[in-house]
């Protein structure tokens, strides 16, 4: 089966971690990603679990962001709720199920 091309023109990412003083600390930016449908079983499943994903995006495959970093799009904020590294694509990306966070939430930038 032939691998399906990934784009990455929906915009840029930039990916924080949450310091001890609950604070944004960059750990890596610039990542440029493309959007994704959110599918009706991820849907679903997120409905069961009394959750949501209010945005799916792909980025060029970092094996090193991982679920509760902070995800920044043209300043609004996302918890990542999951990761998912898919080799079968070209280039290989990871995927990311983003919850937005309420205005309440937001943390600081350090």
């Amino acid at each position: 089966m032939k691998a399906k091309f990934e784009e990455f023109n929906d915009g840029i990412v930039d990916i924080y971690n949450v310091n001890d003083e609950d604070k944004l600390e960059k750990a890596k930016s610039g990542l440029r990603f493309g959007n994704k449908n959110i599918g009706v079983t991820r849907h679903y499943a997120a409905r069961a679990a009394d959750t949501r994903v209010d945005r799916v995006i792909h980025i060029l495959q970092q094996q090193d962001v991982k679920p509760h970093q902070v995800a920044v799009i043209a300043g609004e904020q996302y918890d990542i709720d999951k990761t998912d590294h898919l080799k079968n694509t070209l280039p290989p990306v990871t995927k990311l199920s983003l919850i937005k966070f309420e205005k309440h939430r937001e943390r600081e930038f350090a």
